[in-house]
């Protein structure tokens, strides 16, 4: 194994987690808009279209309409033009301006031309040798750099080295990664009607090292007809790149409990800051996000949910695993439960029966995970933070 992998891995490990409690001073709220390839780099190609184009229009897109709806975020862009920027430039690009939320645009491609459909990717293992085969094709803009071996310390996309390093990868900003990723794809499927491939995590070079929250679109495969004949319109980028910012202010908003201005483009959409999209399911069948199931609560605790009212609590930690109550890293936290979704075990920490009270709890915990954020549930039905508010009025 090559020597420099180690020291590779320990300031993967050590270094996103320092970040980790800084990020939330940061003001304005810094969002990245990356454009994947570009220049010499093309990215996939399809009958009629390039990667680098399609993905270069709609990041200008998103970036614009943040801009212009969102006077408490600055939008900062790894290209704005064809040219080629490596992908640890990216990062760089991404860290040295201490953002707060890195967005990766991209599209996909398959050996098979029936491969269609939208899926947005978080930082994590790989969960299936498909996902492994999409971050491969994505990593292998590195091997388009003269000197790549320097630039990764030796790193080889193609190597199994690769998903040993990635398995490594902290946790640290996964929660509000998902928490992003699951609301850009529920809007991505509204919007355009497209297949549903869902959440999913993989090992991508260019979000394991940018140390903020980070999630990575594949808007669609240019090798399929549908899928490429759909990217094509200008009409339809601009739809993506609407339903991607209605993602952004409402994951916006929950976190940073500011209002966006409303947004609203030929009527395409009725929802501005809101977080009314966040339970959108309209093909439930193929639809692996809307999953959740009944929380547990840890015993002696009491009850995690009242049958007949909402309740208010702090999420803080997705893990894939489940993790016993008794662990350390919930020593001194109230009320700690979990519940499964979308593929993965959510911790939360109290049951409080106002926003403001939860409000109160959240910054005590964000003392320790700084990605905390409230979530609610009526009963056993986790619902939208604002819908909550309202069905207490």
């Amino acid at each position: 194994m090559n020597s420099k992998f180690f020291p590779l891995v320990y300031l993967l490990l050590f270094f996103p987690l320092a970040a980790a409690f800084s990020q939330n001073s940061q003001k304005p709220f810094k969002v990245v808009i990356d454009a994947g390839h570009g220049g010499k780099d093309p990215g996939c190609i399809g009958r009629l279209s390039k990667e680098k184009d399609v993905a270069l229009s709609v990041a200008l897109k998103t970036g614009r309409l943040i801009s212009d709806n969102c006077p408490g975020v600055k939008v900062i862009y790894t290209r704005k033009t064809d040219v080629f920027v490596e992908l640890y430039r990216r990062a760089e690009i991404a860290n040295s301006n201490h953002a707060d939320l890195f967005i990766s645009f991209h599209c996909n491609a398959n050996d098979n031309r029936n491969a269609n459909g939208i899926e947005t990717f978080v930082m994590g293992l790989h969960k299936s040798d498909a996902n492994q085969a999409v971050a491969r094709a994505e990593n292998s803009a590195m091997l388009k750099e003269s000197n790549y071996q320097n630039n990764y310390d030796g790193f080889n996309p193609n190597s199994p080295e690769a998903a040993i390093l990635f398995s490594l990868y902290s946790s640290a900003y996964l929660n509000n990664s998902i928490l992003l990723a699951d609301k850009v794809q529920k809007n991505l499927i509204r919007e355009t009607r497209l297949l549903n491939r869902g959440v999913k995590q993989a090992g991508f070079w260019v979000l394991y090292k940018v140390a903020m929250p980070s999630i990575l679109i594949e808007m669609g495969f240019l090798t399929n007809t549908d899928d490429e004949k759909y990217l094509l319109s200008d009409d339809n980028k601009d739809n993506v790149a609407n339903a991607i910012y209605q993602a952004f202010a409402s994951y916006y908003t929950q976190i940073t409990g500011n209002d966006v201005a409303e947004k609203r483009d030929n009527d395409k959409t009725t929802d501005n800051k809101t977080s009314n999209n966040d339970n959108i399911n309209d093909n439930p069948a193929d639809n692996q996000l809307s999953k959740t199931e009944v929380p547990e609560k840890e015993a002696g605790k009491g009850r995690l949910t009242s049958p007949d009212g909402v309740k208010f609590m702090v999420q803080f930690m997705a893990m894939p695993e489940k993790i016993p109550f008794s662990d350390s890293r919930f020593k001194g936290l109230p009320n700690v439960n979990r519940f499964h979704e979308n593929g993965l075990w959510k911790y939360t920490a109290g049951n409080e029966s106002t926003l403001d009270d939860a409000k109160k709890l959240l910054k005590t915990v964000k003392e320790r995970y700084p990605d905390a954020f409230v979530i609610a549930f009526d009963g056993d039905e986790k619902i939208p933070v604002g819908e909550a508010v309202k069905r207490m009025k």
